[in-house]
């Protein structure tokens, strides 16, 4: 009597309550699924961010590392600086452009998004130390979506100085970034910090001849550039900051951007 009791006691599921335990483990498992697409979605991003990061400080890498060398002359121990030809303003001195296709010259405190430079590039086979020549010229542009390096560029003269040595379509220019891989959607070249100082001053002349001697705008050698044959000495700090932004071409949601500071003295 006593098993037939426990058996009669037992009882099966209801089609209710059925019903009830799968919607449960509906939502347990769609929950459980949910975490695991988010997991991946997000670990996703992140490998996109990075490389994308990886991409980005690479270039700006390069370009800092060349940029560097603006300027350098293998003959400067013998020789007066203002005598070196691979600094040398209005032709091989650091020119920043607005673009490659206006190529329209930026003031001393202007941005645009091509640089063009020169300097003794002794290390490559067959180069002359202290002569200009197509392989001492460089730079950088942004064409379309592609930053470019320039490889070698035309010497257009002796000095070329009145020529387009600093032209940015000057020369044979070489892709730095892969299109197929990240888009540039902005470089920029902002020299707005750089300052200019004329230690010469005050002289106790009208140097910017408005009939006053010694203001403030003849301390500023950008302002009052000092004529040739003057003697006067002037100190020039050049502050570019260089900004890359960019994005995946095959997701343009992953996007960054990155930035990097260098300064370059001049004395004369």
């Amino acid at each position: 009597m006593r098993l037939i009791g426990a058996r009669n006691s037992q009882h099966g599921v209801t089609l209710l309550e059925l019903l009830i335990g799968m919607f449960v483990g509906v939502i347990v498992v769609d929950g459980a699924i949910a975490m695991y697409a988010s997991s991946v979605r997000s670990s996703g991003d992140t490998l996109k961010a990075s490389k994308l990061n990886q991409e980005i400080s690479t270039l700006l890498h390069v370009i800092g590392n060349d940029i560097r060398r603006a300027g350098f002359w293998g003959s400067i121990l013998t020789n007066a600086t203002d005598q070196n030809p691979f600094n040398q303003s209005g032709a091989t001195t650091l020119v920043v452009r607005d673009d490659m296709v206006n190529d329209v010259v930026q003031p001393a405190t202007g941005q645009g998004s091509c640089i063009v430079y020169a300097y003794d590039a002794t290390f490559l086979p067959g180069n002359i130390a202290g002569t200009i020549e197509t392989t001492d010229l460089f730079g950088f542009r942004l064409n379309g979506s592609v930053v470019q390096m320039r490889q070698t560029g035309v010497v257009d003269g002796i000095s070329c100085i009145g020529g387009t040595c600093d032209s940015c379509n000057n020369g044979i220019w070489q892709d730095v970034t892969d299109p197929d891989l990240i888009e540039i959607t902005q470089l920029t070249f902002d020299l707005a910090n750089s300052q200019c100082l004329n230690s010469s001053e005050p002289n106790a002349e009208d140097d910017d001849a408005d009939g006053t001697v010694d203001e403030d705008d003849e301390f500023d050698c950008y302002a009052t550039v000092p004529p040739d044959g003057s003697n006067e000495v002037t100190a020039e700090t050049r502050e570019l900051l260089v900004t890359v932004t960019g994005r995946l071409v095959a997701d343009i949601s992953a996007q960054a951007a990155r930035s990097l500071l260098y300064l370059f003295c001049n004395f004369s």
